[in-house]
């Protein structure tokens, strides 16, 4: 009997298994990482809502698979001689989903909604005198103060500038808002109809879309779209997952747990690919306006528990998909330094129960957040409580789906008996991001309370940070890049607990799959 009509996995996947959208050969099922419940592309940094966008939106700027900015929905640009004005015009027959023309009036908008909540874009914008609307198509951005990296910043990999229509993104961006009436102007139209949050998500061909010319690399080129429609089906069991893909009742899985790996590698009729070459970054990430970790010792104590080969065992188990790296700026890139590691090269009990004990710590009960959907993130939480026992911490590991933990992650109270706070929870991110401190929004430490939840407040490495866009040499980006990692160590707004491959998995009939490091779904093709 087929999988799909198996009593078991019918109950578990709900309607889905049930209705076929299309006919198959026009449809795409893919399983996602997580499920999809926040929409709000500028309030999250959640990447399930990041690909979302990437279905429904089209971005300014976008990276090609060597991970240099292209122009997207921009058609071209110029540069004053001195860097301090430019001048974008965007691409001719852009329309928004319900036929409405796409213009600078949105994007100058989308932008001024995005760089609040982008730590790039907030230091590209303060170094910035005005943005503004020029004509139907065209918009300045004009400088006070010098900015390198302006087209890496509108470029954002993981935190686009997605082009919306004016009158949507007049919200506060620190408040999430409702966007499923939101109107896109990209590829795919999102189905908010056929929306079911914990089962599928299901996006439509949007045949206005007028594509560039260019070839599709990374998420930059034309997005010509060869399918009617793609649905996310959401599998929260991978072994489930896997046993789909391999019977074809689904094409693409994103994020394979590592232990299945084999499984699927021994199918001829399945493509194992490790796409990324940078990788990502495993992280715990604890809350600097809570005790105990608003003390940097405390926080210091956490790094201190740390032996990142436990981690990434338990994560990933082949270590032919992980590397221990104590580079902040991620390993094998550009900003790899050594630079203050020593002290946190071995794991040292003795010295966390001492930082511990100077931070004040006296057996508070310690919220610990991981989810019980993600396989690696889940074993992330499991050593990490493991750690905190060991060095005498009283632990509260509570296990919730990601989706909730994503919502959750942004409440500022403080924990205790039923409240929805926190002291710490775990995650990870891409390296293409965290090797730039002006993108590793993990390093962001501005004391206004609106950086990434977690809200490290340390203004000395906020300011190192910022610096690296004035950099215009290579050594003045070294000995930027050497001072933050020194400054981190002291400060540890964050903690990495190891660097992996994320390989996906797709079937052959998949084809056409653009070059880059995640899967895109334009260009491809279902045969």
């Amino acid at each position: 009997m087929s999988l799909l009509r198996g009593t078991a996995f019918a109950v578990a996947l709900g309607a889905w298994s049930m209705q076929p959208l299309v006919a198959d050969a026009q449809t795409v099922r893919f399983v996602p990482h997580a499920d999809l419940k926040i929409l709000d592309t500028t309030w999250t940094n959640a990447l399930i809502t990041r690909n979302h966008g990437l279905m429904i939106y089209d971005a300014l700027f976008a990276l090609d698979s060597k991970l240099q900015p292209k122009p997207q929905a921009v058609e071209s640009f110029t540069r004053s001689p001195d860097g301090m004005l430019w001048t974008f015009t965007l691409r001719k027959g852009m329309k928004f989903h319900d036929g409405t023309p796409v213009t600078a009036a949105d994007a100058v908008a989308s932008l001024n909604r995005w760089h609040k909540r982008r730590v790039d874009g907030t230091a590209m914008m303060a170094a910035a005198e005005s943005l503004t609307a020029k004509d139907e198509l065209t918009f300045e951005l004009k400088f006070k103060t010098k900015f390198g990296p302006v087209l890496e910043t509108l470029a954002n990999p993981i935190l686009p500038t997605f082009v919306l229509r004016a009158k949507d993104v007049q919200g506060d961006a620190f408040q999430q808002q409702n966007w499923d009436q939101i109107v896109g102007s990209g590829p795919f139209t999102f189905d908010k109809n056929e929306w079911v949050p914990g089962s599928k998500v299901v996006y439509r061909k949007f045949k206005d879309y007028v594509p560039r010319s260019d070839s599709a690399d990374g998420w930059a080129g034309g997005k010509v779209v060869n399918v009617d429609a793609v649905e996310w089906v959401i599998i929260s069991d991978q072994a489930t997952a896997i046993q789909a893909l391999i019977r074809g009742e689904v094409d693409v899985i994103e994020a394979p747990q590592h232990d299945l790996l084999p499984l699927a590698a021994r199918d001829p009729n399945i493509v194992v690919a490790a796409m990324d070459p940078m990788g990502w970054q495993g992280l715990l990430r604890p809350n600097s306006l809570h005790p105990p970790f608003n003390n940097a010792k405390a926080r210091q104590a956490l790094a201190m528990l740390v032996d990142q080969t436990t981690y990434l065992t338990a994560m990933v188990g082949d270590m032919k998909y992980g590397k221990p790296c104590l580079a902040i700026l991620i390993c094998g890139s550009p900003n790899e330094t050594q630079v203050a590691t020593q002290s946190f090269a071995r794991r040292d009990v003795a010295r966390a129960k001492q930082l511990l004990q100077e931070a004040g710590y006296k057996g508070e009960p310690v919220v610990l957040m991981a989810p019980t959907d993600i396989a690696y993130l889940n074993a992330i939480g499991v050593v990490t409580a493991q750690n905190l026992r060991d060095a005498g911490v009283n632990v509260d590991l509570q296990l919730i789906d990601w989706g909730t933990l994503s919502t959750r992650q942004q409440r500022k109270e403080p924990p205790g008996a039923g409240s929805p706070g926190w002291n710490a929870y775990v995650t990870a991110a891409p390296g293409m991001l965290f090797f730039n401190p002006l993108t590793n929004f993990a390093m962001a430490t501005p004391c206004d309370g609106k950086n990434w939840n977690g809200w490290a407040c340390d203004e000395e490495l906020e300011k190192l940070r910022v610096s690296f866009g004035g950099a215009s040499t290579d050594a003045e980006k070294k000995a930027i890049v050497e001072a933050i990692q020194a400054r981190y160590y002291e400060s540890i707004p964050f903690v990495n607990v190891g660097q992996f491959q994320w390989p996906k998995l797709w079937r052959k009939t998949i084809t056409n799959v653009a070059p880059g490091p995640d899967i895109v779904f334009w260009n491809l093709k279902k045969g």
